[in-house]
């Protein structure tokens, strides 16, 4: 606008010169050139002169008659903006709804506006709607691959309950930190989902394993110890090895690696303290409480099967001589 309200002075400029001025004026002060008048016969001579002719580029003339007279059709523009607040993609988005509500003020025009990241920044107002929606999704998928291999119901609602507890406690310590909710963080809570269902699975995997190897009357704290003492400390070097192969991810200076470090080192933290600490504590005070409340036959025939139980690790300690195999013959 300024170039053609520069041009259109020069041809005011030119007529002038045949008036003779009755005064001469001088000031030390600069005007501002506005654009008086449209005229799309000076446009087209505005768009030929060489020293303005790149606008052509800009500008769309259209043929609309037949005697070949072309009229604006379309137009575009470009602006820059800057600032370190822009780095941030939350006033990126505001920004882009600044310039929306601008346009919008002259429809007639039928304007749009383009960003180069508009696409990721349309995301930002419906980030936490397709945040739950993912993790929901993703968890549900989780509880049923987890039924398929553990089938066991309880046991199942148990692990996905703190598949659940450690998405809330990541999106919770990441805002503490000082992540905001963007497509990155959103990516890199999805991923650390896988992660957070592992040692939950296991764990209860082996639970439901130990119930079925030492009998439905066997007690929670044998389950328990028998669980944890094939699970914990794989667990742990499982951490401390993940730990150690995102932290490599630090020696770039990339947003997008700080936010997935932050996550997975969360991710793994919470995950095992559930795993290792909250899972087991629940599942055997449920177990407890079912144990306490069984028939009196069923606790008999866990007392005949717990003795059993103890003669035969104890047989299988001693002499082959001294055993109590009733099938090997007397020497």
């Amino acid at each position: 606008m300024r170039d053609y309200a520069v041009f259109q002075q020069t041809f005011a400029d030119a007529d002038d010169e045949f008036n003779e001025p009755e005064e001469e004026e001088t000031t030390t002060t600069s005007e501002v050139v506005e654009v008086s008048h449209f005229s799309e016969e000076e446009l087209k001579y505005f768009l030929k002169w060489p020293e303005y002719d790149f606008w052509a580029g800009f500008v769309k003339l259209r043929n609309g008659s037949r005697e070949g007279e072309e009229h604006l059709d379309r137009f575009f523009f470009t602006t820059g903006f800057h600032g370190e607040a822009l780095s941030d993609w939350n006033k990126r988005g505001e920004m882009l709804h600044g310039w929306r509500r601008v346009v919008d003020k002259y429809s007639e025009f039928k304007p749009t506006v383009f960003h180069e990241d508009g696409v990721y920044l349309d995301l930002i107002d419906n980030m936490t709607t397709d945040t739950w929606q993912s993790v929901l999704g993703t968890l549900v998928c989780m509880a049923f691959v987890c039924f398929i291999f553990l089938n066991n119901l309880f046991t199942v609602a148990i692990a996905s309950l703190s598949v659940l507890s450690i998405c809330a406690g990541i999106l919770g310590i990441l805002s503490w930190w000082g992540v905001d909710l963007d497509p990155i963080t959103m990516a890199a809570t999805i991923i650390s989902i896988g992660f957070s269902v592992d040692i939950p699975a296991h764990v209860s995997y082996h639970y439901y394993q130990a119930s079925l190897q030492e009998g439905p009357a066997s007690r929670p704290a044998d389950r328990l110890a028998n669980c944890l003492s094939s699970v914990a400390f794989p667990a742990l070097q499982a951490a401390l090895s993940t730990i150690l192969c995102v932290c490599s991810l630090l020696f770039v200076n990339l947003y997008m690696a700080q936010v997935f470090v932050k996550t997975m080192v969360i991710c793994v933290a919470l995950c095992n303290l559930h795993g290792l600490v909250f899972l087991p504590a629940i599942l055997i005070m449920l177990d407890s409480i079912r144990w306490a409340f069984r028939p009196k036959g069923a606790a008999a025939q866990a007392k005949v099967t717990a003795l059993q139980n103890s003669r035969t690790k104890q047989n299988a300690r001693v002499a082959p001589e001294k055993s109590f195999v009733t099938d090997r013959p007397e020497v």
